[in-house]
């Protein structure tokens, strides 16, 4: 039995969803190297992209697949989207950490600051969002 739903439980909902959204569909064009996605990356870009080790990948994968799951599981109120919400932010905590610091070069000096702003606003809102999910689910809002 579920408990009623706070206001803002469709809200953030709705905007993680478009916010996972958009990383699938950052994942998915950057993978089949879609001209209209590609074309607004460097040659250099590209190069960095193309040589991220396979581990990274998958990771980069279940950070955005897994969080676009733990959402629509959220929405449907599924007991274990604060597990999928946490596996998500685990694999996005580590691709950010590698891009950050391993990554040869690192992101900052391929892409600039402002993917420094995406990868680290990334980080928290995938963190966030899987702290709220577990709150709902201590709530028994998500059952």
């Amino acid at each position: 039995m579920f408990h009623p739903t706070p206001w803002h439980f469709w809200l953030v909902v709705v905007v993680a969803f478009v916010w996972h959204l958009i990383g699938v569909i950052d994942y998915t064009a950057t993978q089949f190297d879609l001209d209209f996605w590609m074309s607004m990356a460097t040659d250099r870009q590209e190069g960095f992209i193309e040589t991220m080790p396979d581990w990274i990948d998958g990771a980069w994968a279940i950070a955005v697949w897994g969080g676009l799951l733990g959402v629509i599981l959220m929405a449907l109120r599924v007991g274990f989207a604060p597990l999928i919400l946490a596996i998500s932010f685990i694999a996005m905590l580590a691709l950010t950490l590698w891009l950050l610091f391993f990554a040869t070069p690192p992101l900052v000096s391929v892409s600039g600051a402002t993917a420094l702003a995406v990868i680290v606003c990334s980080v928290i809102v995938t963190m966030l969002l899987w702290l709220y999910a577990r709150a709902m689910h201590k709530e028994g809002v998500i059952a």
